[in-house]
Formats: C-alpha cells, structure tokens, sequence
C-alpha cells in the first residue's frame, strides 16, 4: 500500500472514531457525557463598581455547574467523559469554571437562612478544584506552568495531547486569584505568577506561548495552530483571566496586554457576525471553511458579550449582544444555522 493510501486510511478510520464518539456524547449517552457538564443555563454576574476595578464577581455566573456529579476522582475534581477511546478526563477549563460556580455560591451565601453551613460547604468544594491546579501542571521554559488538555482534539489542525491553551490558562488565573483573595496562601499566587507568563510568548514560537501578535493585533489562542483561528469563546475567557491577573498584580505588561487583546476583540467582532448568527472562530484564509456555530455556543456568544459589557461598561459590547441576541430569537435562523452546522461537521470536521 502506497504511503498516500495509508494516510488516508488512517484519516478515515480517525474520522470514524470521531464520528461514533460524537454519536454516542449527543444522540445517546448526553446525560452522562461531557455535554450535561457544558449545556447548561448561561448568564452572566451583575457586576458591582468594585468588581470592576478590583478582582470580585467573574462576569458570568457558573452556579449551574456545580450541580454536576456525573463524573469526580476521588479528591472530589470534576472530570468529564468523552466517550470512545477518549473517555473520562480531566478538563482544566471545566475545573476551573466548577470551582468559579462554587466561588458565585459562596459570595452569595450571605442571602441564605444557614449561611456559614453553607459558606463552609461552598469554600470547600472551591478550594478542592483550585488545589488541583497546584499539584498538576507542567513546567516548561521560561518558568511557565502550562495546564494542558492531556487528550487530542479535533481542531482546524488535530490537536495531538497534551496541548495547551489560553483559555486553560487565562480561567486558571481567574480561579488562583480569588483563590489567594481568600486564603492569603502563597503557593496560589505563586500558581498563577507561572500560569500567566504562557501570555509573555507567542504560541508559534514557543512551547509554553499561548498568543498571536498580528500587525496592530493581539489574539489569545484557545488552540495553537499553524493558521492562527482565534475561537471567540476562548478569547474572551482568556481575556477575562488577563484582565484578572492585570488589575490584581498591577503587572505593567499585563495590563498593556489587557488592553491591546480588548482593542483587538472590541475591533474584531464583525469578522464573527454571518448577518444572522456568529461564527466559531475567525477564517484568515478565504480557502477556510466558515464554522457556524451551535445553539449553545450562540448563547454562550450572547451571554459573554453581555459580560464585557458588565466589565467595561463600554456600548460597543451591549449592542453586539443585543444584535446576537436577536438572531438567536429567530427561528428560521436557528433552523439555517443548525442545517449548516451539521454540513460543516460532515463535510469538513
């Protein structure tokens, strides 16, 4: 067999594994899988002055995933099941995102009759995912800890694990800020210090990278790739832990990077908007393929520029999601959208 055909052979059996895997996750085991962990209802905080100029509330809320019990180790982590040859597996951003759901409930404990109960059990269950992100890690050049995806992905490019990501690294920030906040224990800032020196070097450049400068741009890559695609959910994530660690470390080149990368969102989002529904990531070269995005990630879109809003109180960001939030409420395009996902998925993915 010639070296093309074995290529292709092993493309087709890599898609098909994909595609069975895919079928169980959505058609036949979605209350078990790692769906019933991220498909749940999105809103984002009301944010206070304060939370604005310090580290306090995240701009979304994430109650709804602490009820998740599906899958845990025995420390109590979150862990998500991916079906096929993937199976259960940690997810740095779905720890982080638990242990933010935690951290909401315990910031607004003080509403409910049996608050310190509630306060102690709520604290807890935060401070067990945070720790996960101390005692896991890789240490690469640089004095960079990277929290990597230590299972592959399908991406524009196939993600062999372990890869990174900034929005692993920006939410894990998030997460060993508040974290240190409320426990004034070292070895949590000393975590995140690490964590975001990945946001110092280019991801195509450096092991430990995690951005993308372009001319007057700067992305946070959710996957690094040859063809830089800068996925929307992922930056604004990213985004969001920079901007902690910025206004909590008054770090100088933090805070000119929250700047430029909040620049280059605010200037970018039209290059996401199809007319009638948004896109997943950013298309550089016109032979791409357009990735619409799904129900749960158009609200995920909505929801998150309703955050920015909240964070920067900037109009720019609350006519987007008013805008997206009208195409969401459309039938017919929510129809469209969904017919040409699926064509996306089959024909490209």
């Amino acid at each position: 067999m010639k070296r093309s055909e074995v290529e292709e052979e092993r493309e087709f059996i890599k898609r098909l594994r994909y595609y069975r895997r895919i079928f169980e996750s959505y058609l036949f085991k979605r209350k078990v899988s790692n769906l019933s962990f991220w498909h749940t209802d999105l809103k984002a905080n009301n944010l206070s002055e304060g939370d604005r100029k310090s580290v306090g509330l995240y701009p979304m809320n994430f109650v709804a995933k602490v009820t998740y019990k599906k899958h845990r180790d025995n420390d109590g982590v979150i862990m998500l099941d991916y079906g096929g040859e993937l199976g259960v597996q940690y997810n740095p951003n779905a720890i982080a995102q638990a242990a933010l759901g935690f951290y909401d409930l315990y910031m607004q404990s003080s509403e409910l009759k049996n608050r310190k109960l509630q306060q102690e059990l709520d604290i807890k269950s935060f401070f067990t995912q945070v720790d996960w992100f101390v005692t896991h890690g890789r240490r690469v050049k640089n004095n960079i800890l990277l929290w990597e995806y230590e299972f592959p992905f399908e991406s524009r490019e196939y993600l062999q694990k372990p890869w990174r990501s900034a929005l692993a690294q920006g939410q894990a920030i998030s997460v060993l800020i508040r974290a240190y906040i409320l426990s004034e224990k070292e070895v949590y800032l000393k975590a995140a210090h690490d964590g975001f020196n990945a946001f110092r070097h280019e991801g195509l450049e450096h092991e430990g990278g995690v951005i993308f400068r372009n001319k007057e741009d700067v992305w946070l890559e959710e996957a690094i790739i040859k063809k830089p695609n800068h996925i929307l959910n992922g930056f604004v994530w990213a985004l969001w832990g920079v901007r902690d660690y910025a206004v909590f470390t008054r770090d100088e080149y933090a805070i000119r990077l929250y700047e430029e990368a909040e620049k280059t969102l605010r200037r970018t989002l039209n290059l996401y908007d199809l007319g009638f529904w948004t896109c997943y990531d950013c298309v550089t070269d016109m032979g791409d393929p357009i990735m619409p995005v799904s129900s749960y990630y158009q609200r995920l879109h909505i929801t998150q520029m309703l955050g920015m809003y909240e964070l920067t109180n900037k109009e720019d960001y609350y006519l987007i999601y008013k805008k997206w939030r009208s195409y969401y409420q459309n039938r017919f395009y929510k129809i469209f959208a969904f017919c040409w996902k699926c064509y996306f998925k089959v024909r490209y993915w």
